[in-house]
């Protein structure tokens, strides 16, 4: 008894509002706007904007007292009360967290594009909401409704719209559908790179590369457009990304990899920087770096140059070239000479048949030997200039 008089000490005020506030258009008339007011429209929405200010500051209870009539409204299946409601909650309090919430499912629920803007605020306003709103845009996304919406809200490109495309990518969503919201809005960085490298992995592993390529070249920042080339970033004279077909180098710690791949300073070679592949002598688990290529079939030849400072390996390491199909690398179809010991910089090279069945490639670092072998490797590798020529 006491809840619900409460309950109806909370919603008296807006019952009395409600039941005179609106015209037939929908629109709220309020205090302080006599019905014979002679006014433009943007006149009117400041006196009526100011009266619902007014009206806040003087029992701030007003908005939750309208969320709890548009719920109960909505229930009865009064969607016309129930949309009239959450308009004027909007306006009293448009930037509050259960306004945007509530509000922003019932237009979707009706169909209304306002669902989209509406979430889209909530997603700005609230990062800790985005859990609960990014799956919903996914759906709305997804479902190719409301592309207007969606296109304004690219525009803007907001400062989530990265994470999102992470978070929809994750959660199976198309990579097509995901695709035209990274080509409006290339070299984004920060969350929006993870967004890309998810969608571009999810079409590799669809065996969906020409898709991938293409994408990867779109987001790529165009002052890289240079570097392009059967293998990208031979020179190694930009940081990898590890996106897309770029160089990816292991994410493990070195304690648990066995090795760690970075990009340093040397000064004996014309170039600035190289590849530097450490090795602490522990068991090997997984791949040094690697790059994805996409290798249309026919004859070509890698080379590069090679340095090696006290490698030791029982058959010692190798660049490989294998295909890839659902995203597993397969079979080796060419392999370099075996690096070890110790030796100043030297060209190598390696002729590379891609079949016609082989659509995608990975080029990888890995020690010589069966594929699931233990293996242990110690010492240092160096490598640059990789260049791959089509014969």
């Amino acid at each position: 008894g006491a809840i619900v008089a409460v309950s109806l000490l909370l919603v008296w005020r807006i019952i009395q509002v409600n039941a005179v506030s609106y015209e037939d258009s929908g629109r709220p008339r309020l205090p302080g706007l006599p019905a014979a007011i002679e006014a433009s429209p943007a006149e009117r929405q400041v006196v009526e904007l100011s009266a619902l200010r007014r009206m806040l500051a003087e029992n701030p209870a007003e908005v939750a007292a309208l969320l709890m009539l548009a719920q109960e409204a909505e229930v009865a299946g009064d969607v016309a009360r129930a949309t009239r409601a959450y308009r004027a909650a909007l306006t009293l309090a448009p930037l509050e967290r259960r306004v945007l919430t509530l509000a922003g499912l019932h237009f979707l629920r009706q169909g209304d594009s306002r669902g989209v803007e509406i979430l889209a605020s909530l997603s700005s306003q609230y990062p800790a909401a985005r859990p609960q709103a990014f799956p919903i845009l996914a759906q709305t996304l997804a479902s190719g409704r409301h592309q207007a919406a969606w296109a304004q809200i690219v525009a803007r490109n907001p400062g989530w719209l990265g994470g999102f495309v992470a978070d929809a990518c994750t959660r199976g969503v198309e990579p097509a559908v995901l695709a035209p919201v990274l080509l409006a809005r290339p070299n984004a960085g920060g969350a929006a790179a993870a967004g890309a490298a998810c969608v571009i992995d999810r079409l590799r592993s669809e065996d969906r590369w020409e898709e991938a390529y293409h994408l990867w070249l779109g987001v790529l920042p165009k002052d890289r457009l240079a570097n392009v080339g059967f293998v990208f970033n031979g020179n190694f004279e930009s940081s990898p990304s590890g996106i897309g077909f770029d160089w990816i180098a292991a994410q493990g710690a070195e304690k648990d990899t066995g090795h760690v791949a970075e990009v340093a300073l040397t000064p004996s070679l014309p170039g600035k920087r190289a590849l530097r592949v450490a090795y602490n002598g522990k068991r090997q688990s997984g791949i040094p770096i690697r790059q994805f290529l996409d290798l249309p079939a026919g004859d070509f030849t890698l080379v590069g140059l090679a340095r090696t400072e006290g490698i030791k390996a029982l058959r010692g390491i190798h660049w490989t070239v294998r295909c890839v199909e659902k995203g597993k690398p397969l079979a080796v179809i060419a392999s370099s000479e075996r690096f070890l010991g110790s030796g100043e910089w030297r060209p190598f090279s390696v002729e590379v048949h891609v079949p016609d069945s082989c659509p995608g490639q990975v080029l990888q670092l890995e020690p010589v030997g069966d594929d699931g072998a233990v293996a242990f490797v110690s010492g240092t590798a160096w490598f640059d200039n990789f260049v791959m020529r089509r014969q």
